[in-house]
């Protein structure tokens, strides 16, 4: 009887030193089943809009202005029995180009979306183009990019009239003699030339950013 009992606890012993590792291995997905939980999508998503979120403005300068069309200084229309420009006058044009450098202090590229700025010939504003062409800048990287501005001796002239007439008084300087000066100085730069004006980017994320500047050339 002794001898059965001995035999069975030697018998359990076996069982359990068997069954002892299966027990303890970790758990298998059987053929054809599902396979471990994955985790959320919508993590990289998140990472994506906290880096957007803190988004550095780009830095906007005038690099120089430089001359595009020039006729020189002229008046031309009909003259009056006193001399006098009449009907008919027309000034003389002559197209300015506006070199900006844009640089993008951010890891994503960035879109630029429209920029304007308005045009002062000493402090005597004269013209405002805006530009609405769009243009991505790469990460960590400086474009350059090139505006035109057309500057006519009449449309100037009204707006020194009408914009600028309380400065004219102030300076005791009549507009004809003012424009004068600049169309014939123009050539040499002997006036400051300033801009004041705004920019809007659109990071990866679609919100906007408007971002002010200024400049003066040549510079002081």
């Amino acid at each position: 009887m002794k001898r059965y009992a001995l035999m069975l606890l030697l018998s359990l012993a076996v069982i359990s030193l068997v069954a002892y590792p299966c027990l303890a291995a970790p758990q298998q997905t059987a053929p054809g089943g599902p396979g471990p939980k994955a985790a959320p999508k919508g993590t990289p998503v998140r990472a994506v809009a906290a880096k957007t979120a803190s988004a550095k403005p780009p830095v906007i300068k005038l690099e120089r202005v430089e001359i595009a069309s020039y006729w020189g200084y002229y008046l031309d229309g009909i003259l009056d029995k006193e001399g006098k420009l009449t009907a008919g006058r027309r000034g003389a044009p002559m197209v300015l180009a506006f070199i900006f450098s844009i640089e993008n202090p951010n890891n994503f590229k960035i879109l630029l979306d429209d920029l304007k700025f308005t045009v002062s010939f000493e402090d005597f504003e004269l013209n405002t183009p805006t530009f609405f062409e769009d243009n991505y800048i790469p990460a960590k990287t400086t474009d350059y990019f090139r505006f035109h501005a057309t500057f006519d001796y009449n449309t100037a002239q009204g707006a020194l009239m009408v914009a600028g007439g309380h400065k004219l008084l102030e300076k005791n300087v009549k507009a004809p003699d003012l424009l004068k000066k600049w169309w014939e100085g123009i050539t040499d730069f002997t006036f400051p030339i300033s801009v004041n004006g705004t920019a809007t980017f659109v990071g990866p994320d679609g919100k906007s950013m408007v971002v002010p500047f200024e400049g003066t050339f040549p510079p002081k």
